[in-house]
């Protein structure tokens, strides 16, 4: 049972993990949060992605946002052990599947994510699973092959 209730809480953690960065994309990066003066930077820092998607300098957060990110595992690490490595298996993989991404994986999710980035800038928000696009109606097919503009 205690198993379970663990490897329960980390899946938990994991997918809020995904939920969190579904939100902040959808809603700060490309949404109307985003325009408060304190999320304006962050929201600057995205657009300049957006203009910039092949630039492997543009991949990631800054790393006062890693640092936060990274902050927030490990309190919830100490909280609960399961739910902070779940957490932290999310960004952990968001980071691959993004540069992945970016470097022009032909999974599911790079194409996604490339749609994204080529010509449906509000849609596909979801950095790493696709089906939570689904769940929130903010998924657009993806084609078969999405070419990096060049």
């Amino acid at each position: 049972m205690k198993l379970m209730s663990a490897l329960l809480l980390f899946g938990v953690g994991h997918f809020f993990g995904a939920y969190m960065f579904y939100f902040f994309h959808r809603y700060i990066f490309h949404g109307p949060l985003g325009k408060y003066p304190i999320l304006r930077s962050w929201r600057a820092r995205h657009t300049e992605h957006h203009r910039r998607p092949a630039d492997p300098g543009r991949f990631f957060f800054p790393w006062w946002v890693n640092l936060t990110i990274w902050a927030l595992a490990a309190g919830v690490f100490f909280i609960s052990h399961s739910l902070g490595l779940g957490l932290a298996t999310f960004f952990a993989y968001y980071a691959y599947r993004h540069q992945a991404a970016h470097a022009g994986s032909d999974t599911r999710s790079g194409r996604h994510h490339r749609s994204h980035h080529y010509g449906r800038p509000n849609a596909n928000f979801s950095g790493a699973y696709p089906f939570i696009d689904r769940i929130f109606g903010t998924y657009k097919v993806v084609p078969a092959r999405i070419n990096k503009k060049r």
